[in-house]
């Protein structure tokens, strides 16, 4: 319970933090076109993982179901968590690699921090061609 409890409040303090780097440029909704305010963020935890929110958000609600104690639900809630996730930031850097043409060179030196949704995208990437 206290290890769930430590990951719930790591989990929660990156994905306030990634909010508050991104400021402006942070929504809830994924974007599908560039408005005027809107920037790439590179600095801060933005410069070690591309969707600081999006992992925090993982950690913390998996951690949600240590510290309720049940294995099963836990187990499954890793897996719905990381589909939700691996969709998502699959959908959403297509979109940012269209909109920023440093956002490439930026997938190349961050991580994305949610165990293997980069490989998830890869391999979809590699169905679609």
């Amino acid at each position: 319970v206290a290890a769930g409890l430590a990951i719930c409040v790591i989990g929660q303090g990156l994905r306030s933090t990634a909010m508050a780097q991104c400021g402006e440029s942070f929504n809830h909704y994924i974007q599908r076109d560039k408005k005027e305010n809107h920037r790439l963020i590179t600095t801060g935890v933005y410069s070690i993982l591309r969707h600081p929110s999006y992992v925090g958000f993982y950690y913390w609600a998996v951690a949600t179901q240590m510290v309720l104690g049940n294995p099963l639900s836990g187990l499954l809630y890793s897996f719905a968590a990381y589909r939700f996730f691996a969709r998502r930031i699959g959908y959403e850097e297509e979109l940012l690699v269209g909109m920023f043409e440093e956002y490439e060179d930026y997938m190349n030196r961050t991580y994305i921090g949610i165990p293997f949704v980069s490989w998830s995208i890869n391999r979809n990437k590699k169905k679609r061609l």
